[in-house]
């Protein structure tokens, strides 16, 4: 598409062509496949006590409390 543009022709648009390449089950990525990964666990801390654990994202921290 951009070495069509930089000639001054235009076909179609960039989203038409992924449409057409979807329909005919063409749209793949390209190059080597990656073998499957393994998940990585879910690392996980426990607090016994107060100023045991501190983290500046709270959100990877898993609890019971809900909606507060």
């Amino acid at each position: 598409m951009p070495a069509l543009a930089d000639q001054g022709e235009f076909l179609a648009s960039e989203n038409s062509f992924y449409r057409v390449l979807h329909a005919h089950q063409q749209e793949q990525r390209r190059g080597r496949p990656r073998p499957p990964q393994e998940p990585r666990p879910v690392s996980s801390r426990r607090a016994d006590g107060p100023n045991q654990l501190w983290s500046w994202v709270i959100t990877y921290l898993p609890t019971s409390v809900r909606g507060v």
